[in-house]
């Protein structure tokens, strides 16, 4: 078999949510900042964001990370995030995902990760901390892009039901609903979540223009924040509230974690309404079981909106170290997705 093509990758997961992490068979990409990177990133190598995510490779919930050179020079790196529709401006498992590998490989000092390092992302600057035993990294912690309410309470109607959404920033744009304006309690119905997530996307932005204040090139619905209310679990603190989550995003994977940029935007909503706090806990349980603790770091202001920086906490960890290879007669160079 000849090949033309290999690639090295790392494969992770965080909370469920898979991240595969490219460490070999791309240059070094250009730009002076992640937003330029991923533009140049698009432009000359998407056909590797496709092969290396969609099947038979990958799958149709696969989502990727490219670690680069940084774009600040506070920071000790930069990370572009890769997912079934393109590339997005801040994922927050991918975050943890790569931060956890990079300490767990030796990549990054414990020592120094357990301080906090700065990352660059597309959305911004982030600062990740690494919670150590040791020289064992336990649980990553990182600090999110300024978030903030976009919208209020827009009416969508969903095949019939009328409800109500906010449109919140995370990292990327966020429809926010509580699941009860749907009729719904108990265990997410995931293949009508998606279908749901579709339909609201496409409604806001047939009748909405949503774009970042400053980052103008963030615009859009990039995914629906499902989430219900957990009351009264047996030795839970009452003053730490906790939700069910479930994200669909880029089109309609469904995301495994509670969720990243969604929990911030949900997080933004939550303290805009008085129901958070800064520094007080909230629990996010994802649609595999596994959680995540958010909290506000911080009260600001961004461009005209009240905002708050979210911290989010969560585990990662390593699958394999991955090799792939392009047959130049293989029919599916880019793979495919089935949907």
């Amino acid at each position: 078999m000849e090949t033309t093509k290999w690639y090295s990758a790392l494969d992770t997961h965080s909370c469920g949510e898979p991240l595969r992490i490219i460490t070999g068979g791309l240059p070094q990409l250009n730009g002076s900042s992640q937003h330029a990177k991923s533009l140049f990133f698009k432009r000359h190598f998407d056909t590797v964001r496709k092969l290396l995510l969609a099947e038979p490779r990958g799958h149709r919930e696969m989502t990727g990370a490219i670690v680069t050179a940084p774009s600040t020079e506070a920071a000790r790196f930069g990370l572009l995030f890769l997912n079934q529709e393109g590339l997005a401006a801040v994922s927050g498992h991918g975050i943890i995902a790569v931060v956890a590998a990079w300490t767990a490989t030796g990549q990054l000092d414990s020592s120094d990760a357990a301080k906090g390092i700065m990352i660059d992302c597309p959305a911004g600057t982030v600062t990740a901390f690494v919670d150590c035993e040791g020289h064992e990294g336990r649980s990553v912690s990182f600090l999110n892009v300024p978030s903030f309410v976009y919208a209020k309470q827009v009416t969508v109607n969903i095949q019939g039901v009328e409800a109500r959404v906010d449109i919140a920033f995370g990292g990327e744009f966020y429809a926010v609903i509580d699941t009860a304006a749907l009729g719904l309690g108990g265990a997410f119905p995931l293949s009508k979540l998606r279908e749901w997530g579709r339909l609201i996307r496409e409604e806001i932005e047939h009748r909405l223009e949503v774009k970042h204040p400053y980052l103008d090139w963030i615009s859009g619905i990039h995914g629906v924040f499902f989430y219900q209310r957990v009351e009264g679990r047996e030795g839970r603190n009452p003053n730490q509230p906790a939700y069910r989550s479930a994200a669909v995003f880029a089109g309609v994977q469904l995301d495994r974690s509670p969720g990243g940029a969604g929990t911030g935007a949900h997080m933004a909503v939550l303290h805009s309404r008085g129901l958070l706090e800064p520094e007080q806990q909230v629990i996010y349980e994802g649609i595999t079981g596994a959680q995540m603790v958010g909290s506000i770091a911080e009260e600001t202001e961004t461009h005209g909106y009240k905002a708050v920086i979210p911290r989010l906490t969560s585990t990662a960890y390593i699958l394999g170290f991955m090799n792939f290879v392009l047959d130049p007669t293989d029919p599916l160079p880019e793979g495919f997705v089935l949907y």
